[in-house]
C-alpha cells in the first residue's frame, strides 16, 4: 500500500511540473507581439498622420499623398502646413506603402487653405482682368471688336498659342501698311493698346465673367492727359474743348489760377474720358462732295505787313473722292484722300498781302510828365501829345526819316518836321533849339533838337504829332 501512494504523489508532482512548462511556452509568443519597434512618423502641423519604416519611406509616402490629393481637384491646391518626420516607437503593424499614402492623403483635406484654378489674366496697359479660359479672353476681345465690325469680317488672333503654363500670350500686332481695296469697306481692325494674356492660378472669386469684363474694358473712364497750349488759347476755351469746367481744370493743375497768363507751349493737365481698350478701324469710302481750294497769297513788298486786298473771290467745286477714314472707337480722327475725280473745278481765293516790315515809333523824349493827350481839349481838338520836360531836354527822332522843315513855325514855335517816305510825317514843337537842317536824313533815336517853351506854350514841354497822309492821328496808336 505504501508503494502505491508514493507513485501517486510522484505523478501529481510531475503533472504540475509539465503544466508550468506549458504555461511558460504559451506565454512566450504573446509577449513577443507586445514589444514596440522603431518607426518614423509623418507629423503635419503637430498631428501624426501615419508611420513608415524609415525616414526616406515617410518622405516618399507624404509626397505621393500630396500628389494624390491634388490629382482629385482642378487647378492648384494650397495648404498651410509644416511637415516633419520624427523617430518614434509603436506597437502597431506597419501599413503597406499604398495603404499609408491613401491614409495620409485622406487626412490632408483638413489642412487645405485655398484652392486655385488655372485662369487667364488679360493686361491692357496698367489694367488687368482675369477670365476662366483662353476662349473667354478671345470672346471678350471679339465682342469689343464686333461693336465696330458689325459683319465680323475680322477675327481676333492670339500669338504664341503653344505657350506653356505661366507663360505670356501677346495679342498679335499688325505692322504692315493698310492697302487700298478695289471695293469700299473696312480695310483693317486692330486694338490700339498692347494686350498680354498671362496664364495664372487664382481663386474662383477673382475670375470675371465675359459680360462684366467686356463692360469694364469698353466703358469710358477718366484719364489724365497733357495738353500743349496753342496760339489763341485761354483757360476757359481749353476746359470747354474737353467738356470740363474751368474750376475743374484749375483743380487738376496746381499753381494755376483763373487769371494766370498761359503761353504757347505751356503744358496743362486735362481729363479725357476713354475706355481701357480702344478699337482702331480703317475704312475705305467713295463719295461725292463739294470742296474748296486753299487760299493763294500774292506778296507785295511795297505794302506793310497786315495790309491785305482780295484779288479773286473763291468758288466751290465738286468732286468724287475715295478716302481711307481712320476711326478710334467709332470716332473719326483722320481722313486720307487716295483718289479724286473733279466734276467741277474750284477757284481759290487770291489775296494780296503786304510783306514790308511795319515801322516802329519811339517816344521823342526819354522822360517827362504826360500833360495832354490826343483829343478834345478846352473846347477844341488837341491833335498831338504833350509832355512837360525841363527846357534843354534832348528831343529825339521817333522814326528814321528826312528833315522837311527845321525852324520857327508859327504857334509851334521852333519845330522840326520829319518825312518817313510812306505818307507818314512826325512833328516836334515848342523847341528851344533846332539841331538839324532841311534835307538832312536822321536815324531813329538821333538827337534833332532841345525842348523849350516857344510859340503858343503855357510852360516848358514838347508837343509831338504823327501825320498819316495829311491827317493827324493819335500817336499812342503807333508807339
Amino acid at each position: 500500500m505504501r508503494s502505491v501512494k508514493r507513485r501517486v504523489r510522484t505523478m501529481k508532482i510531475m503533472r504540475a511540473t509539465m503544466l508550468a512548462v506549458a504555461l511558460v511556452m504559451l506565454a512566450f509568443p504573446v509577449q513577443t507581439r507586445l514589444i514596440s519597434h522603431t518607426v518614423y512618423q509623418i507629423v503635419v502641423n503637430g498631428q501624426v498622420l501615419g508611420f513608415a519604416k524609415s525616414e526616406e519611406a515617410a518622405k516618399q509616402a507624404y509626397l505621393e499623398a500630396r500628389l494624390q490629393t491634388n490629382r482629385g481637384r482642378e487647378g492648384l491646391t494650397l495648404m498651410d502646413i509644416q511637415v516633419s518626420y520624427e523617430e518614434a516607437k509603436t506597437r502597431e503593424d506597419l501599413l503597406s506603402n499604398e495603404e499609408l499614402v491613401a491614409l495620409v492623403s485622406s487626412q490632408l483635406d483638413q489642412f487645405i487653405s485655398e484652392e486655385k484654378t488655372l485662369a487667364y489674366t488679360m493686361q491692357i496697359s496698367d489694367y488687368t482682368v482675369t477670365l476662366g479660359s483662353r476662349d473667354e479672353v478671345v470672346e471678350v476681345l471679339e465682342q469689343a471688336k464686333s461693336q465696330y465690325d458689325e459683319k465680323n469680317q475680322f477675327a481676333v488672333q492670339l500669338a504664341n498659342l503653344d505657350v506653356s503654363e505661366l507663360g505670356v500670350i501677346s495679342q498679335e500686332s499688325k505692322s504692315e501698311e493698310t492697302v487700298p481695296s478695289e471695293e469700299d469697306g473696312i480695310l483693317s481692325v486692330d486694338f490700339k493698346e498692347e494686350i498680354q494674356i498671362q496664364e495664372t492660378y487664382v481663386s474662383k472669386e477673382q475670375i470675371s465673367d465675359v459680360a462684366s469684363a467686356l463692360d469694364d474694358i469698353t466703358k469710358d473712364k477718366e484719364n489724365n492727359e497733357i495738353y500743349e497750349v496753342q496760339a489763341g488759347d485761354c483757360l476757359s476755351a481749353i476746359a470747354d474743348s474737353y467738356d470740363m469746367t474751368t474750376k475743374d481744370l484749375l483743380a487738376m493743375n496746381e499753381g494755376l489760377e483763373a487769371d494766370s497768363n498761359i503761353l504757347i507751349g505751356d503744358e496743362i493737365v486735362v481729363m479725357v474720358p476713354k475706355p481701357e481698350l480702344s478699337v482702331l478701324v480703317q475704312e475705305q469710302k467713295t463719295y461725292t462732295e463739294t470742296y474748296e481750294k486753299e487760299v493763294e497769297y500774292v506778296d507785295n513788298p511795297d505794302q506793310y505787313v497786315g495790309t491785305v486786298q482780295v484779288l479773286q473771290e473763291p468758288k466751290e467745286g465738286t468732286r468724287t473722292v475715295t478716302a481711307i477714314i481712320h476711326y478710334e472707337n467709332g470716332t473719326e480722327y483722320q481722313r486720307d484722300i487716295i483718289k479724286e475725280e473733279i466734276i467741277e473745278e474750284a477757284l481759290p481765293k487770291i489775296v494780296e498781302r503786304g510783306t514790308k516790315a511795319l515801322p516802329t515809333y519811339i517816344y521823342p523824349t526819354s522822360y517827362g510828365t504826360l500833360t495832354s493827350t490826343f483829343g478834345p481839349r478846352w473846347g477844341t481838338v488837341h491833335r498831338g501829345v504833350d509832355w512837360a520836360v525841363p527846357v534843354g531836354t534832348a528831343c529825339r527822332a521817333s522814326r528814321a526819316g528826312r528833315v522837311v522843315t527845321a525852324g520857327w513855325c508859327g504857334g509851334y514855335g521852333y519845330s522840326v518836321l520829319l518825312d518817313h517816305g510812306d505818307g507818314v510825317q512826325t512833328r516836334y514843337g515848342h523847341l528851344s533849339s533846332v539841331l538839324v537842317s532841311p534835307g538832312q536824313y536822321v536815324e531813329q533815336g538821333d538827337k534833332i533838337a532841345l525842348t523849350g517853351n516857344t510859340g503858343d506854350s503855357t510852360g516848358p514841354h514838347i508837343h509831338f504829332e504823327i501825320i498819316v497822309n495829311g491827317t493827324k492821328v493819335n500817336p499812342f496808336d503807333y508807339f
